[in-house]
């Protein structure tokens, strides 16, 4: 629960904390939470106005110290932050009076508000922290300015928080303005999903996220239950060596792309709690959604056959397979042993055998296939992003300079990093969108150095006992200020 020094984040984070930058849950629009803000007309200089009368969890006051604290932190190029490049543009911070900073920027940058939003922008009570210290923060104890107090955390078990009684600094859109209505919240770690369905059937939780998905058309038929979806900010995809003959050649991308039939891929394996992906972008995102990606490589099996012979891949010895440079081609697709990825890779490996490519799947540990994806000892491997700005995942994940890190693809295209650093430097998120937009187009249009293949739905199960509880497509946790039990 530390953002400073982990990329990993519980349901909690979000009651514990509270952040500078929220989302309308309805709208998606930023509003204030902890500060509002004025963005000069060239877009280098923020101004927050923090809001008066917030302490933390131990009594202090919010002031504009700890924000300016906790902006150092973030951009330490020497720190622990996950996410210190997102704020590489800033250039100072400096608290001006107790409830005033102004952030100068050596460039616009419109993501800034964006990463303001997420949980890893969290605000923590520097005197906690620093007595503390980074390793023990987040474990034995955590002071922000959220609804609810860290009472109890024991690793892969149980975290346990309690109504903070001072709490009445929600954003505007919680209809509860005071502290929550609920005395406490345990949280437990079930690793197993079929054994979260079974506990909240039998009554022994009030709320399951992530139930077996095979067993939602059963709880769905409950009386004691609801069942509620809502789109995740989300994309599973299969990503191309594009470094590796003969995936450096798009044509051979493009063929494979026009062989994928997502629909039967959803309904199999998520027994169809999902929508079929075009873009990395969910279509829930509709300022930054090219619908025009809808109508890329659809389906067409000899559309395919003729990209592959275009390729110089042909079947020359009658088998049913291509050959590449006259000898057998084998491509090999890294998956983990994850069972909805295994059986991901197997439907793969039957569709692209409907082209004539004889698809292998080799089944590795995470650590063996994290070391194979980023030395580039692959041919093909799975990928996945959960994170409510699609927007980043275009420089993340196909910036040259990103190759062995973020960039499993391994795409090093003079024309999308200059797209990408053009959507680095937009001083509004309407600019932005529109060189994201660009990027789709180049990138699930013509390059395709990756295929979407879906985008999953949350799941949430809850006793018909809980009221106020609303998972929304612009939260990745829900709020917990307006839950009751009847």
């Amino acid at each position: 629960m530390n953002q400073l020094n982990t990329t990993w984040m519980t349901d909690a984070t979000q009651h514990l904390f509270s952040r500078l930058v929220t989302r309308d849950p309805e709208t998606g629009a930023y509003v204030p939470e902890l500060a509002t803000w004025e963005i000069s007309e060239d877009g280098l200089t923020w101004t927050f106005q923090i809001r008066e009368g917030v302490t933390f969890h131990n009594g202090d006051p919010l002031t504009s110290d700890a924000i300016a604290w906790w902006f150092e932190q973030a951009r330490d190029p020497d720190g622990f932050y996950g996410f210190k490049g997102s704020f590489s543009a800033v250039e100072t911070i400096t608290a001006v009076d107790p409830q005033t900073v102004v952030v100068t920027l050596s460039h616009p940058d419109a993501a800034i508000l964006f990463m303001l939003y997420t949980v890893y922008s969290s605000i923590h009570n520097p005197t906690t922290y620093e007595e503390l210290g980074a390793d023990a923060y987040g474990i034995e104890d955590v002071d922000g300015t959220g609804a609810f107090k860290l009472q109890e955390f024991t690793p892969d078990d149980k975290l346990v928080i309690v109504r903070n009684d001072a709490f009445n600094w929600p954003a505007e859109f919680v209809a509860n303005q005071e502290a929550p209505y609920l005395d406490a919240v345990e949280y437990r770690y079930i690793a197993d999903a079929s054994a979260r369905s079974a506990a909240i059937e039998a009554g022994d939780l009030d709320i399951v996220v992530g139930p077996n998905l095979a067993d939602v058309e059963r709880l769905s038929q409950n009386s004691n239950l609801t069942v509620v979806s809502k789109p995740q900010p989300a994309c599973r995809v299969v990503n191309f060596n594009c470094e590796q003959a003969p995936f450096d050649n798009k044509l051979v991308r493009q063929a494979f792309a026009h062989a994928v039939q997502r629909d039967p891929i959803v309904e199999r394996l998520l027994f169809g709690q999902g929508v079929s992906a075009h873009s990395l972008v969910p279509p829930i995102f509709p300022d930054m959604f090219l619908e025009e990606t809808t109508g890329y490589f659809p389906y067409d099996i000899e559309q395919a056959r003729a990209l592959l012979a275009e390729a110089g891949l042909v079947d020359e010895d009658g088998d049913g397979f291509v050959e590449f440079e006259g000898n057998s081609w084998e491509p090999e697709m890294l998956v983990s042993t994850d069972t909805e990825l295994v059986t991901l890779a197997q439907v793969m490996q039957a569709q692209a055998a409907e082209i004539g490519i004889r698809l292998s799947i080799s089944q590795i540990d995470l650590e063996s296939l994290s070391a194979r994806e980023s030395s580039g000892e692959f041919d093909l491997v799975t990928g996945f992003y959960l994170w409510d700005g699609p927007d980043t995942m275009y420089e993340w994940w196909f910036l040259s300079s990103n190759i062995g890190t973020t960039n499993a693809a391994r795409l090093s295209d003079p024309a999308i990093d200059e797209l990408i650093e053009e959507m680095r430097n937009t001083a509004t998120l309407e600019d932005r969108y529109a060189v994201v937009k660009d990027l789709q187009a180049a990138i699930h249009g013509d390059l395709v150095p990756l295929v979407p293949i879906y985008h999953p739905l949350d799941i949430y199960v809850m006793s018909n006992r809980v009221r106020g509880y609303e998972p929304n497509a612009f939260t990745l946790y829900p709020r917990m200020n307006d839950t009751w039990l009847a």
